[in-house]
């Protein structure tokens, strides 16, 4: 990593897989081409678990300890002054970089190994745990679906081979 004063550590890596509202998987297909994808994560242990359809790109590549890289993002924003506190600095060229032209981040790439997810229980698990993460508040109705929704989706796990994270937050 470049930046050592950003580095996180290994558990802060997880938190902000745990935290991120969406993720981004990146792999190189049979033909040597990029494919990369948003999708919807959840973490368990040293694994990250997604859904997707029974056919098509995901289908194809996440499987067999395929590799690939989980990219996940926390929290991101750009910070906001006050008038005052941009006045104050307006004249100064590196402070305006730093505190006003900037992007505060929490992020985290994790390299993993894909299989997809063939036991009954642990499939019904993954989607329990992705649909606690994502609906918490409908979880009542979660058995009627699940009975439903599994026979249409796979289920992936992503096993974590190594992690890094790092953040820029500023303070005053």
């Amino acid at each position: 990593m470049r930046r050592k004063d950003r580095e996180l550590s290994r558990e802060d890596g997880l938190k902000i897989i745990d935290e991120c509202e969406y993720a981004v998987i990146s792999c190189v297909d049979d033909e040597g081409e990029i494919f990369s994808v948003p999708i919807s994560v959840v973490r368990e242990g040293e694994s990250v678990f997604l859904h997707g359809a029974p056919a098509g790109s995901k289908a194809k590549l996440l499987k067999d300890g395929k590799s690939v890289t989980l990219v996940c993002v926390s929290y991101a924003r750009v910070p906001v002054l006050t008038d005052e506190q941009l006045d104050a600095i307006k004249d100064d060229g590196k402070a305006l970089g730093a505190k006003v032209f900037t992007t505060e981040y929490k992020s985290a790439v994790a390299l993993t190994k894909a299989y997809t997810v063939t036991d009954e229980a642990a499939r019904l698990h993954a989607l329990r745990l992705l649909s606690e993460k994502y609906t918490p508040n409908y979880m009542r109705t979660f058995d009627v679906a699940a009975a439903h929704g599994l026979k249409a989706m796979n289920i992936y796990e992503l096993k974590i081979a190594s992690i890094t994270a790092k953040a820029k937050i500023i303070r005053d």
